[in-house]
């Protein structure tokens, strides 16, 4: 929805919301008067008036009879006992190492949510776009806690949780303009490739997702070209592939066939996931290398790489904490006073190598 499809009552609302959040006026303090207000945003009394009483309902203003009007001190507002988790309905379609990660953010949230137990409400949305379902949502649920999963895929909705004062934290994403917490996928790749490094490997593929759909798949590759150059070693544009397939394994089956079926002779595979690595496995396999003495596998991730045959050494990401930190710093935020609540916090959470 643009701004112009906003209402104008909404528009000032939102407006007004915004600035009292953000401390402009302290709590008990007189607002502005109808007249000043009327000035500033050029709308008839009948809207304002409306913006105001929907302000009054909502909390952020009272009333006191024959004095005017005053702001109220928010870290008294009633706030929603919902913790709102927002996912993109096809990543909740998604199977394999893609689901793994989403249930062990949805684990770590809960884990941290603990005996307080407030409502969890997990919404899956179109992307780019605030359907029916979710302006309704909005509109009958108090702001409370909303954490948004790779929030990409929609900014809207981003923009409209913040509009609307609900505590917005992305996960699995940095986000600008809205606080995050994160892997460093960068780091993820640097420490696959220089695990396979220290073991001897010298030529060392990368089979990567599309570069384009995920910032991570990027961010990974920058790592995986950063461990090479610091090492001395050719960064070779034939040694990285990139593939998808509603079925992860097959995208890495398909990416090592290449390999073998080019010439391509790498001594180390890094697989951007554990399905990725598992399929590239098979595919050498296949081609009767023997593992690791032809060739060398590790995977990001760590998902389902304790079920490799053979063993697979992998980058851990740590999903789970990804949700306890989102709602461990929402929650100290929430009650803060206008004005003290760190915006835009950025957490990057480290990955650890696991060797098998």
């Amino acid at each position: 929805m643009s701004v112009t499809d906003v209402p104008k009552y909404e528009q000032v609302k939102r407006s007004l919301v915004k600035e009292i959040q953000t401390g402009r006026w302290s709590p008990g303090s007189p607002f502005p008067s109808e007249s000043q207000l009327l000035q500033r945003y050029k709308v008839s009394r009948p809207t304002l008036i409306r913006s105001l009483q929907e302000m009054v309902r909502d909390g952020y203003l009272y009333r006191e009879q024959g004095r005017g009007t005053f702001v109220a001190d928010l870290s008294k507002k009633a706030r929603s006992e919902t913790v709102a988790v927002f996912i993109s309905n096809e990543a909740a379609e998604l199977s394999g190492d893609a689901r793994e990660v989403q249930l062990r953010m949805i684990n770590g949230i809960q884990s941290a949510l603990g005996q307080s137990r407030p409502t969890m409400a997990v919404r899956q949305i179109e992307p780019n776009t605030l359907d029916q379902d979710t302006k309704w949502f909005l509109d009958q649920t108090p702001p409370g806690m909303a954490l948004v999963i790779e929030p990409s895929f929609n900014p809207t909705l981003v923009r409209e949780l913040q509009e609307r004062g609900w505590n917005t934290w992305a996960l699995n994403e940095p986000c600008p303009g809205c606080n995050s917490v994160y892997i460093d996928q960068d780091a993820a790749g640097y420490i696959a490739t220089k695990y396979l490094i220290s073991h001897g490997c010298k030529r060392i593929a990368m089979l990567n997702g599309p570069l384009k759909e995920y910032w991570g798949f990027e961010a990974r590759q920058q790592g995986y070209a950063r461990a090479l150059k610091e090492a001395g070693l050719e960064v070779d544009p034939a040694l990285s592939r990139q593939g998808m397939h509603p079925i992860d394994s097959e995208a890495g089956r398909a990416m090592q066939r290449e390999l073998l079926d080019a010439g391509v002779k790498p001594d180390g595979v890094v697989g951007a996931s554990d399905a990725k690595a598992m399929g590239a496995i098979a595919a050498a396999q296949e081609a009767g290398l023997s593992i690791p003495n032809d060739i060398r596998f590790v995977s990001i991730d760590n998902t389902l790489a304790d079920r490799s045959d053979p063993p697979l050494s992998a980058v851990s990401l740590p999903f789970g904490q990804l949700g306890e930190q989102a709602v461990q710093q929402a929650s100290q935020s929430q009650n803060r006073a206008p004005g003290t609540v760190a915006m835009n916090m950025q957490i990057c959470l480290q990955p650890t190598l696991i060797e098998r």
